[in-house]
């Protein structure tokens, strides 16, 4: 029986790759597109009008797209990257890792251990090539100073992340991070840290140390920083030549004061009791205590909170509130600018679901509504739409929408101008058509192509094909199309 089993495996195997090597070389083609699809093994398109590109492997695992604005790779569920003419966007264990690069900044989050954003030097910003596909790397930068490693194990970085040189040895045990005017050294992040002025002078700007929890102090350039059995005690302290400072005072969860060229922040028994007072403008804040009683009073700012039952917080210009909850929420904002006016308003309910529109001078801008978690629906007066079942996801997460919402979804639709596409059963059947022209397959037992001049049925990828496309006659027998033509659609 085991020897029965792994032949019919090993058949199927076969036949698959037997049906893929050949559909590859005699594949459905005209002056429009280029098609494969054999689902949910691989399923291909080439819009030769549109220069959009398409690849699925494996059903919703693997996605790879290009447009002419963007383009982006999946594998799903771990992570995904897109990128256009203004930045690079990787997720990778949403919503834990978010990685984000443009012309003026580099921001990484990894909850709960990083949350970072670094402004880019003219150097970095003049860098020519780097390369990044987690865990490997590799660079060069303008001055053609190469770098690159495979993080874990040992790496290095030059002029990136706003840092002049980071270099990494089995990470966490070991890594160092040269700055402009200093070096930090870390050994098992983020237990143990010093810092060093790199000029060697009785007056340093920069120095420190720390063993974390246990201890840590750190004086850079404007700002001092302390803690001792970190969180229960840090002080945090800035002033610049500018005379702008701030004075952060943690003894968790006892007291926090926090007081600033701007505003002062008192906490007693934290998150319970609060006081906030704003000196740049008229602005009081009082929870007392967290979130039962909130009350805001300033310039143009006026709010109430008795939670469960009732809260609103006023605005010039916007106004939301709640009423029993989760059960319902409500908010709107107002914008003019010149002789244009936008208004949004949007009803919650119970949290997940919600109806959301905006209009410009009285007209629909834009619709979204979420049905938790049933359907969800978006359109704007773009002529765009787009709808599927089920919504799963309570919230919209690009990462999250990337690396998982592939596998939720038993169908969608989306049209857009003269396009609609639909798929169902993550692509077992699905439908695409653009002005006069429309496509149906279902995975790869059959495909019917209609339009001008064209009306062609295939069955099994090519195995049997016949009909007109394009004006020209098409008869094909085990992927051989038996009728020639100059305009046939073969190249």
């Amino acid at each position: 029986m085991h020897k029965f089993t792994n032949l019919i495996l090993f058949f199927i195997c076969s036949l698959v790759f037997l049906l893929f090597s050949v559909s590859c070389l005699f594949s459905y083609e005209d002056s429009f597109e280029k098609r494969i699809n054999l689902w949910p093994f691989v399923v291909y398109s080439k819009n030769k009008v549109n220069k959009i590109k398409r690849l699925e492997i494996a059903g919703p695992f693997f996605y790879k797209y290009s447009y002419p604005e963007e383009n982006g790779t999946s594998f799903r569920p771990f992570y995904s990257s897109v990128k256009n003419h203004k930045e690079k966007r990787s997720y990778f264990l949403s919503p834990l890792g978010v990685y984000r690069s443009d012309n003026e900044t580099t921001s990484l989050k990894i909850i709960p251990l990083i949350n970072k954003t670094w402004v880019k030097t003219p150097e970095e910003r003049k860098e020519n090539k780097h390369f990044d596909f987690f865990p490997i790397f590799w660079g060069e930068t303008a001055q053609n100073e190469t770098y690159g490693g495979l993080f874990p194990i040992y790496g290095k970085f030059k002029n990136r992340f706003g840092k002049k040189e980071i270099t990494f040895v089995l990470w966490p045990i070991y890594s160092k991070i040269e700055y402009k005017d200093h070096i930090a050294s870390n050994y098992l992040w983020p237990f143990i840290r010093t810092v060093k002025d790199k000029k060697k002078s009785d007056s340093s700007e920069y120095s420190g140390f720390k063993i974390w929890p246990f201890f840590g102090h750190f004086k850079e350039g404007d700002t001092e920083r302390e803690f001792f059995l970190w969180p229960f005690y840090i002080r945090n302290r800035f002033k610049d030549f500018e005379g702008d400072y701030s004075d952060k005072l943690i003894v968790f969860p006892f007291y926090i004061k926090e007081d600033t060229d701007s505003y002062n922040k008192k906490i007693i028994l934290w998150p319970f009791f609060q006081k906030v007072y704003a000196k740049t403008y008229n602005y009081h804040q009082l929870d007392a205590p967290w979130p039962f009683y909130r009350k805001i009073e300033g310039e143009g700012i006026e709010g109430r909170r008795y939670w469960p039952f009732y809260g609103y917080v006023k605005k010039n210009g916007s106004f939301d509130y709640f009423f029993i909850w989760p059960l319902y929420f409500y908010k709107e904002d107002h914008l003019t600018q010149k002789k244009l006016r936008f208004d949004e308003r949007e009803h919650r309910f119970m949290i997940f679901s919600k109806y959301r529109y905006t209009e410009q001078t009285n007209k629909l801008l834009q619709k979204e509504y979420r049905i938790w978690p049933l359907v969800y629906g978006y359109e704007n007066n773009h002529s765009t739409q787009f709808y599927y079942f089920p919504a799963i996801l309570p919230f919209y997460d690009e990462g999250l929408e990337r690396n998982y919402s592939a596998f939720l979804k038993l169908w969608e639709y989306y049209q857009k101008n003269d396009y609609i596409f639909f798929k169902l059963l993550w692509g077992l059947y699905r439908y695409e058509k653009f002005k006069q022209r429309s496509v149906q397959e279902l995975a790869f037992i059959f495909r019917t192509v209609s339009g001008p001049d064209t009306n062609y049925i295939e069955i099994l990828e090519g195995l049997l094909g016949l009909g007109k496309i394009e004006g020209k006659s098409r008869i094909k027998l085990f992927f051989i199309n038996l009728v020639k033509g100059k305009n046939s659609g073969e190249e």
